[in-house]
């Protein structure tokens, strides 16, 4: 969740959504008028899974990346994308309508055409828009940056490698002279008012390095344009917002403090709705889970010698010890021989299934139990050992924050980063586990579970979060 980003493409990215709301209602309407239900009385029943389509759908596409852009370049896997996603949402709609309305409703009469109807209607409006969102993309507001320290360059370095700005929409100027509060465009000798620069090019943000927070004019000038409406970011924040994660090398103790001015840090409510959530989908999850479970420990028993599960002690909320647990995926008492190590990846340890459950990730489904105990959460920072939290604490700022919530089955940091074999890869995904905790909410909890659930089936965002035997 990239939030500059997510707030400058909010426009475009709602009317594609409403879009999509419209036209899988009007791909209901029609597979009901093609069917027998359009002559029987329980026409009007046809509202309720109606309503249940208008919200299933858009989670759906979301999984199958049909609000990513990239997948709009190739026809024919964005037609193949549509088609699996709009027959998982008419199969959804169809369960969920069962234990609403008579299965009159849902019968294959309606669900074959439903599923059609959307294919074609999502395909098409998904062509229309793209040329639509080129035209909007030209009038998106321009960004101006200020000044030249580290953070600056990693921002830079940062927009320039996800091509996610283009790059006629932000100009970077190094260098700002106090007096007479001019700047200077790549070398020129010939300075310009900011405030003149702004309004004639029509920048709609601004972002200045924190080394500029010493010159009494730029703040008067930034200042007079925010007055005008132009946002204006301090480096730090506008990395925060751009990348989804906390600058930690770049912040101090006032920078955290004042981050969120007001505003109660891990607010009680939050828990107590996040626990109840935890308890009922926990428990839902194991019954549906559980007859999978009862395969994986019989292939895991046949396939090797050993335990079917993997236990170790990891640490809760507070630093409290638990014991995790695991699918046994490498060899019994694999560390005898390695020591407290990392993994990495195909670790001559790992079993074949061991292989196989560990790319499909099935080995943490155990960790349900761990939820239902209390110990865990099914969003929050991966459980870690003590002796590398210990480690990590003394290299990594703030890092000891990652224990005033609970560990998670999934995070913010391990759906964004990659394997984390090293301190410093940690340190990284640390990053985006300290943006979660400082904006934690059940909202972004759910979108995380559905982040999870793209990068399982599409193995995007991360290749795998470490495993610690």
């Amino acid at each position: 969740m990239k939030s500059y980003i997510k707030s400058q493409l909010k426009e475009t990215n709602m009317l594609l959504v409403t879009g999509d709301v419209i036209l899988v209602s009007i791909a209901f309407v029609l597979a009901v008028l093609t069917s027998q239900l359009f002559q029987n009385e329980l026409f009007q029943l046809a509202a309720y899974p109606t309503a249940i389509s208008l919200f299933i759908s858009p989670v759906i596409f979301y999984i199958f990346e049909l609000y990513n852009h990239e997948r709009w370049n190739y026809s024919i896997r964005l037609f193949s994308y549509i088609c699996a996603a709009s027959v998982i949402a008419s199969a959804i709609v169809g369960i969920l309508s069962y234990f609403f309305v008579s299965p009159v409703v849902i019968n294959r009469t309606v669900l074959i055409p439903y599923s059609i109807f959307t294919m074609i209607f999502i395909f098409i409006w998904r062509n229309i828009f793209k040329k639509i969102s080129s035209r909007i993309e030209k009038l998106r507001g321009k960004i101006l940056f200020i000044g030249n320290s580290p953070i600056m360059n990693d921002i830079i370095s940062t927009i320039r490698q996800t091509n996610e700005i283009p790059s006629d929409n932000y100009l970077v100027i190094r260098n700002y002279s106090e007096n007479p509060g001019k700047v200077y465009i790549n070398g020129s000798k010939t300075g310009i008012s900011l405030l003149k620069l702004v309004m004639d090019d029509q920048y709609r943000t601004v972002v200045v390095s924190d080394s500029f927070s010493n010159f009494p004019v730029l703040k008067k000038q930034l200042l007079a344009l925010r007055v005008e409406g132009i946002k204006i970011y301090d480096a730090p924040y506008f990395y925060e917002e751009l990348n989804g994660k906390v600058p930690i090398h770049y912040i101090n103790d006032s920078w955290f403090l004042f981050r969120h001015q007001g505003m109660t840090f891990n607010p009680v409510l939050n828990r107590r709705i996040k626990k109840l959530l935890d308890k009922v989908l926990s428990l839902f999850a194991l019954i549906i889970a559980f007859p999978l479970m009862l395969l994986i420990a019989l292939a895991i028993k046949v396939s090797s010698r050993g335990p079917v599960f993997f236990k170790q002690v990891r640490l809760g909320r507070n630093e409290k010890p638990f014991t995790l647990f695991k699918f046994r995926s490498m060899v019994d008492n694999a560390e005898k021989e390695t020591g407290d190590v990392w993994s990495s990846p195909n670790d001559p340890r790992t079993t074949k299934i061991g292989l196989f459950l560990r790319k499909t990730h099935l080995d943490e489904l155990p960790q349900i139990f761990n939820v239902l105990k209390g110990d865990m959460s099914f969003v929050g920072p991966r459980p870690i050992r003590r002796v590398h939290a210990d480690m990590l604490a003394k290299e990594v700022p703030y890092y000891k924050f990652r224990f005033t919530v609970k560990p998670g089955l999934s995070g913010w940091g391990q759906v964004n980063a990659h394997y984390a074999y090293t301190n410093k890869e940690q340190a990284k995904k640390w990053e985006y586990d300290f943006y979660y905790i400082q904006n934690q909410s059940v909202f972004f909890d759910l979108f995380i579970i559905v982040k999870t659930i793209q990068t399982v089936l599409f193995g995007k965002g991360q290749n795998r979060y470490y495993h610690s035997r």
